[in-house]
């Protein structure tokens, strides 16, 4: 059975190895190859070793025999939904919206109301998940990924509360 819950800071490398996971399922022809064979896994190593996770920041993990999945939120000035990833042989289980719920009603739990993410243009699958939830499409702009500008969209929740409900 699949239990969501905070993460701490002994779950940060197996976060970086499903970070690492998903992109390099995912981004196939989107990043390039040498990278995703080569230097993702390094750069998001060392990104959840650096990353600053603030008190009011969401932090959340799947786990299933081991960590299966995870949702980061910066709370800032408005949430920002940076990860949401699961490991790719336990996609299509519900573990994303599952995750996207757990997080929404912790905003929601935390006086938040709204939030947003960018996801890379060419991540159809990702985008039709977040329209799925209710995400709604504001913006577009070129994003920068580890040196790579990709376009990217800008998806908006303005009711959190239709997302802790998973859509």
């Amino acid at each position: 059975m699949v239990r969501i819950r905070p993460a701490g800071l002994h779950d940060l490398q197996a976060i970086a190895a499903i970070h690492a996971a998903s992109w390099k399922d995912a981004y196939q022809g989107i990043l390039p190859d040498d990278y995703l064979r080569q230097g993702v896994e390094a750069d998001l190593e060392r990104h959840w070793q650096t990353v600053e996770i603030r008190p009011d920041d969401v932090v959340l993990v799947a786990e299933d025999n081991g960590i299966a999945g995870f949702i980061a939120v910066w709370c800032r000035q408005e949430p920002f939904i940076d990860n949401l990833h699961v490991d790719p042989a336990r996609r299509s289980q519900g573990l994303g919206r599952a995750l996207m719920a757990a997080a929404a009603a912790h905003l929601l739990g935390a006086g938040q109301s709204t939030a947003h993410l960018w996801v890379l243009e060419a991540n159809r699958r990702a985008l039709a998940l977040y329209e799925r939830l209710g995400g709604v499409r504001v913006e577009t702009a070129d994003k920068a990924v580890f040196g790579h500008s990709l376009p990217g969209i800008k998806v908006q929740w303005s009711d959190l509360s239709i997302l802790a409900r998973g859509a």
